[in-house]
């Protein structure tokens, strides 16, 4: 630790900051309403800090107005209670006021002593996030309370450093947010196309008679080696090893777990054996005509196993499927062959952002390396 000024997160918490969500049956699934006033949970907080704004569940204005203790607002940080504890986001612009949930806490810095992206920041450092977890109350389900909050050990860097060290990671999630945005929007131009294409079919046949859904391999984590290539899981990449097992490009269909997704890989990449991959037999189909075929299958509908959520080979490759002309698949497979590599692209960009934010955010914010301010 650099010798940045110490306290704990009760020393920036602006007068009546801190708060947690409603008690008991004050907040549940009989209070949500279509529209109204947003609900910050633990599904909101999402992954990597990144706030999802499209889960949330309202309540009427009446219902929020007697909760008025338990609200959030634009700027606010909002930690997870219980549950995925380490969680935590920066309450995005778009509504003046939130609820937080009986399973989150809210801080509202005092803003002469804070930036709250800096406070946020901080609980996003691997640190922090043992520092939490490791205060958790362990009898039951595993959990923290407000004084364990606002009694955690921080940093608290002149108010210009906090500022800077914000500006220069908030930049390099902003970029990464944008990276995504527009692979979004290829994928979605994508899928327009193939939608065009499949407008105007010339034969009906089973999938199995285009493609086969091959096995893949276990490769448990332990016994993955330090390396590039991406493995893939029935919920996407879930690490990396030094071997492939197939060479790329390729289509990745989940069979257990997260069942009927499917993955596009350019590289090659290692399918472990809760997924199938893709092995094309009639040469008219490409590999991104596939992989929106399979998309557009709905594949994930068809759980096989009440215990385990399973794909069923056989009862997938007997689905029908309807094909346009040869002609039309080719002409489809040029035209979005451009959108693949600019995912492909905008991927290894945010790959490589994502390295950068991750190496820099831990030195930034325990000053080990320092900005300009």
């Amino acid at each position: 630790m650099a010798d940045w000024p110490t306290g704990t997160l009760r020393d920036v918490a602006a007068p009546k900051g801190l708060a947690g969500g409603p008690f008991g049956s004050l907040l549940g699934g009989k209070d949500y309403v279509a529209a109204g006033v947003p609900v910050i949970r633990g599904v909101n907080l999402g992954s990597a800090g990144l706030f999802d704004s499209s889960a949330f569940v309202f309540v009427s204005a009446d219902k929020a107005a007697r909760l008025a203790g338990n609200h959030a607002r634009p700027g606010d940080v909002v930690f997870t209670q219980r549950g995925t504890l380490g969680q935590v986001g920066i309450v995005p612009p778009g509504f003046g006021t939130y609820v937080i949930s009986q399973s989150q806490m809210r801080l509202r810095v005092d803003p002469a002593k804070a930036d709250p992206r800096f406070v946020y920041y901080q609980f996003r450092s691997p640190r922090m996030v043992e520092a939490i977890r490791g205060s958790a109350i362990t009898t039951g389900v595993p959990h923290i309370n407000l004084g364990i909050l606002a009694a955690l050990p921080i940093v608290i860097p002149p108010l210009a450093a906090q500022v800077a060290i914000a500006d220069v990671l908030s930049a390099l999630d902003a970029k990464i947010a944008v990276n995504d945005r527009a692979s979004r929007i290829a994928g979605d131009l994508a899928a327009a196309e193939f939608d065009r294409v499949q407008a105007v079919p010339e034969r009906s046949c089973a999938l199995a008679d285009v493609l086969d859904l091959a096995y893949g391999k276990a490769l448990p984590a332990m016994g993955r080696r330090p390396g590039v290539v991406p493995v893939f899981g029935s919920g996407g990449i879930s690490g990396r090893h030094d071997e492939p097992l197939v060479e790329g490009p390729g289509v990745i269909v989940g069979r257990k777990g997260t069942v009927g997704s499917v993955h596009w890989s350019s590289p090659a990449f290692f399918p472990i054996d809760t997924t199938y991959f893709v092995r094309i037999k009639d040469h008219n189909i490409s590999l991104p005509y596939a992989y929106h075929l399979l998309l557009a299958l709905g594949l994930s509908g068809m759980n096989q196993d009440s215990a385990v959520p399973g794909l069923n080979r056989s009862h997938a490759l007997a689905l029908p499927v309807r094909l346009p002309a040869a002609g039309a698949i080719a002409a489809f497979t040029d035209r979005v062959r451009p959108l693949f590599t600019l995912r492909d692209q905008l991927a290894a960009e945010n790959d490589a952002l994502t390295g950068l934010r991750d190496y820099l955010l831990p030195r930034l914010i325990e000053g080990s390396l320092r900005v300009r301010f």
